[in-house]
């Protein structure tokens, strides 16, 4: 059960509508193919743009280290996120820190993450799993690798 309640909260490429979502996606093969982008980076610098609650968002420099989908993909990125945890946004993205990312690339070149789809801090990621129980850390890690499997077998 753990382990389909993280895999939908973790891979949903969804529709967002405050801050709930719809998912469409039927399998881990479904999320990777409905997204534009899955690559793992570090954030090198995070700025926040100026607007209200509806247009505002954090813009985070990510240099990107492994690539599992985005054809082209330069060695650095542009991401955007939402602000506000009530549209699926949250805190700004830690410098330094590693993230998992599934995007959609927006007509102005940056890469659209948020609440709704995978914009995973891996190194807030490796803190939560301390405090898993063992049976918990073992679904935890059958799920990643069934998601690792299936990236690694997307096309480019």
């Amino acid at each position: 059960m753990l382990k389909i309640i993280l895999l939908v909260i973790a891979l949903s490429p969804l529709t967002a509508m405050g801050c709930s979502c719809v998912s469409t996606a039927k399998s881990i093969n479904d999320v990777i193919n409905e997204h534009d982008a899955i690559f793992m980076g570090v954030a090198l610098k995070t700025e926040k743009t100026p607007g209200d609650w509806y247009t505002s968002f954090y813009k985070t420099k990510i240099k990107v280290e492994q690539i599992w989908k985005g054809n082209g993909m330069p060695t650095s990125v542009f991401i955007k996120t939402n602000i506000e945890t009530n549209s699926c946004g949250g805190s700004a993205p830690q410098v330094g820190n590693r993230f998992l990312i599934f995007a959609h690339k927006t007509q102005d070149n940056l890469y659209l993450t948020g609440g709704c789809s995978t914009f995973m801090d891996l190194n807030q990621v490796e803190k939560d799993l301390d405090s898993l129980s063992s049976e918990q850390l073992a679904e935890w890690q059958s799920m990643f690798s069934e998601m690792f499997k299936a990236m690694a077998s997307a096309e480019k």
